[in-house]
């Protein structure tokens, strides 16, 4: 066997030397290209981009092209859709209802319409611009005139929903004044001396309300639920609702 090995390594080195033979003479035939300039090493060669055609702008020159059209420093934009509520828009985009209420001139918080587009004060309300102040001269025999108080609203209780069944029971309590009006320590009562105190809950005027659930719930700016495993009101009994210094501001008798 050992002439048959030895033939076949003579074999294989003359192939090989032929192969390597043969690729130094098409390296030099090749020669004529033109050579490549030698980088330094860890250096990429530049490559040659095409220059974009005329009138043609760049990505990021254009600027961002998504669908949200609010501004960096402008107001974003609600359109309302069916089945919108304040409280909903405004835990989408972390608001109070009290804030979009004011942004938009709203008066009551239970009416809106699909399509009405709504300014979000998203980081808070703007800060107003005062006008400095302009020297006025004195009227003579001014007529004093009493100061208007903040916060004195006209409440009243509108009404109570289906008054006995627990799970749909409610004061309806509303604010026909024109301020807002902060009910922080009030109390609504009936005969039997049950009672619920109200927290920091405010109502805007002209008409705006807040209902209070007799049953046990999630409470918002709109809706309050007083936690009770049996229904507060009974027919023919008479509802009275105090405010925080014991005072009577509204009677109401359960039909």
């Amino acid at each position: 066997m050992l002439p048959f090995l030895f033939l076949n390594v003579i074999v294989s080195a003359v192939v090989v030397l032929s192969i390597l033979f043969w690729w130094d003479n098409r390296g030099g035939e090749a020669g004529d290209a033109t050579p490549t300039a030698a980088l330094a090493d860890g250096v990429l060669p530049t490559p040659n981009v095409a220059a974009p055609p005329s009138g043609t702008v760049p990505p990021e020159a254009a600027g961002d092209t998504s669908a949200d059209t609010a501004t960096d420093d402008g107001p974003v934009v609600h359109t309302v859709q069916s089945g919108d509520t304040l409280n909903r828009i405004s835990q989408q985009y972390d608001v109070s209802v009290e804030d979009i209420m004011a942004a938009n001139g709203l008066t009551d918080p239970n009416i809106l319409s699909v399509g009405q587009q709504l300014t979000i004060p998203v980081g808070g309300l703007p800060t107003p611009t005062v006008p400095p102040p302009t020297e006025i001269a004195a009227l003579p025999s001014p007529i004093p005139t009493e100061a208007v108080v903040a916060g004195q609203g006209e409440i009243a209780i509108a009404g109570i929903t289906d008054p006995g069944a627990l799970d749909t029971e409610a004061v309806q309590i509303v604010n026909n004044g024109a301020e807002l009006q902060l009910l922080l320590g009030w109390t609504v009562r009936d005969e039997d001396n049950n009672a619920y105190t109200f927290g920091d809950v405010s109502i805007f005027g002209e008409g705006a309300g807040i209902l209070l659930h007799s049953r046990a719930g999630t409470n918002s700016p709109l809706e309050l639920f007083w936690g009770l495993a049996e229904p507060a009101w009974r027919s023919g009994e008479t509802l009275t609702l105090w405010d925080a210094a014991q005072q009577v501001v509204a009677t109401y008798v359960v039909p």
